[in-house]
């Protein structure tokens, strides 16, 4: 048995799937996917690649309305250049987790 934090499973399953979600909405909205996939900490390559990989994935937490919204509203703050707090992403990751079967967080 391998000693895992629920984080450190979010982190490998979940994480790489809201990335590529807040990329996506980011080159939705006209941000060339260089500069999209920099600001969420992929490589341009890693998005091309994944963005027709993890269609489904990415699919299933933009259509989830709460999720959506709280990407939309990290998404714009972005695109204001204002500070995003990382317990904004915690709460976001602590959301999407049910659609992705895992233990819920224990700390939202």
């Amino acid at each position: 048995m391998k000693l895992a934090t629920p984080c450190e499973e979010a982190f490998r399953i979940e994480v790489p799937i809201l990335r590529m979600a807040i990329a996506k909405r980011l080159v939705e909205r006209g941000v060339p996917v260089v500069k999209a996939s920099k600001i969420t900490g992929i490589s341009a390559t890693t998005y091309e690649k994944n963005i027709k990989e993890k269609r489904e994935e990415i699919e299933k937490l933009l259509k989830d309305e709460e999720i959506r919204d709280m990407i939309d509203a990290l998404v714009g703050r972005i695109l204001a250049n204002q500070t995003i707090e990382s317990t904004s992403f915690c709460i976001l990751c602590a959301r999407a987790r049910k659609l992705f079967n895992l233990k819920p967080c224990p700390l939202y």
